[in-house]
């Protein structure tokens, strides 16, 4: 076994309802696998780590990093710069994720959009579909897109994930949520987001199919 100590900061620690805790884990458990384990043991801090960076031994660390015995674990939250609402993802999204995100306090209607790879398109059979994008230009542009959205319309919370990567059939691709007090602006809201998203967004698609590959909107 490898025994870590986990510590919890700012609203972490609220949430977590301590500062730190000592705990056994399998030996080769990764950083991504701990957070996944502290949702489940801690459910009011689980939406959280969703965004929270984590540390190891007063290093940022990844999700894929394995730790030792003895190490030190930080969970630590957004800074007041403000949470992310843009996500680009390689694990699969799963549904309701964007909706979870979404802050709550004074939401009365939560819209979403989920967007999935669909087996036919244009008559041809479709295999898969392969995302690709530039990372730091494309969060960046969600990121300012969601902040526009928040500017046209009242609304309380805007989230954007997009996977990238290898998408099979029926997996999620985009999924937005708009979380507003009443109905009618996150409807226009979340539409207008998605229409941003498909024009100025560095993310190209290709798709495979039974009768070859394209780059769709890609090429002349």
């Amino acid at each position: 076994m490898t025994t870590v100590v986990v510590r919890y900061f700012a609203a972490a620690h609220d949430l977590a309802g301590m500062a730190s805790e000592p705990l056994e884990l399998t030996e080769a458990t990764t950083v991504g696998q701990l957070r996944a384990l502290l949702a489940t043991r801690h459910p009011p801090l689980a939406r959280l780590l969703t965004i929270c960076k984590m540390g190891c031994n007063d290093e940022f660390a990844d999700d894929d990093q394995v730790l030792h015995n003895g190490d030190d674990v930080l969970v630590l939250p957004p800074s007041s710069g403000g949470a992310p609402r843009a996500q680009l993802l390689e694990t699969p999204i799963a549904l309701g994720q964007a909706e979870a995100l979404c802050q709550q306090d004074g939401v009365g209607g939560i819209v979403t959009f989920t967007g999935t790879v669909r087996r036919e398109n244009l008559g041809k059979t479709v295999e898969r579909l392969e995302f690709s994008a530039y990372a730091p230009l494309a969060v960046k542009e969600m990121e300012a897109i969601a902040a526009e959205a928040l500017q046209r319309w009242p609304l309380i919370d805007v989230q954007i994930l997009h996977r990238v990567g290898v998408l099979q059939v029926g997996d999620i691709a985009v999924q937005i949520a708009v979380a507003a007090a009443h109905r009618a602006e996150p409807f226009l809201a979340c539409r207008w987001v998605i229409d941003e998203l498909k024009a100025r967004v560095p993310i190209w698609k290709k798709e495979v199919t039974d009768d070859g590959a394209e780059w769709l909107g890609s090429t002349p």
